[in-house]
């Protein structure tokens, strides 16, 4: 028999390649693909591509269809011509396809790292402002070491300008992405 060209997503041949991918459901496969998906489409959307996916390869002979005689849902096995299919993998990403899905993505990711930014330098001015109150606690305690307590205070509130200078900008950034 010769061997079979089979053009297929990237993701959903990483799915297919592992062993412990066999006797699956399409939900299950739909599931696997969506996960490691780069694309932001829906789980119904990511079901439809699947299923196409898996009637295609039933065709071409890698995948057969098993419907037990006491369960309605499908399983399906690869079948010895898997192993033997020449698979031609489809770099292209789907959101190539639909330019404002890719923009929106991008937006949102980057709307995701400012936010995480966000936290990480609050947390980070929380603990600057906790650093300079304690020299000044330490200072009340042992005012014998002034010097050093006076400059350790001076720096924890530099730093502490210079974290509320930062979350004021992210902020700004963040009020002009969301506009």
């Amino acid at each position: 028999m010769s061997k079979v060209s089979i053009k297929i997503c990237a993701t959903l041949h990483t799915i297919l390649q592992d062993e412990n991918c066999n006797n699956f459901q399409v939900v299950e496969l739909r599931d696997a693909f969506w996960a490691a998906s780069p694309s932001n489409q829906s789980a119904s959307e990511a079901y439809k591509f699947i299923y196409r996916q898996v009637n295609k390869l039933i065709k071409k002979g890698v995948l057969k269809k098993i419907i037990s005689e006491n369960s309605k849902t499908a399983i399906y096995q690869k079948t010895e011509q898997f192993s033997q299919a020449s698979f031609i993998i489809n770099q292209r990403n789907e959101d190539a396809r639909h330019p404002s899905k890719l923009l929106d993505k991008i937006e949102h990711d980057v709307i995701q790292q400012l936010k995480e930014r966000l936290k990480q330098s609050e947390v980070d001015l929380l603990t600057s402002i906790g650093e300079s109150e304690e020299y000044m606690r330490l200072y009340q305690s042992f005012p014998e070491m002034k010097g050093h307590l006076e400059s350790q205070y001076m720096l924890a509130r530099e730093n502490s300008s210079k974290l509320l200078g930062q979350i004021k900008a992210i902020k700004s950034v963040l009020a002009h992405q969301k506009k």
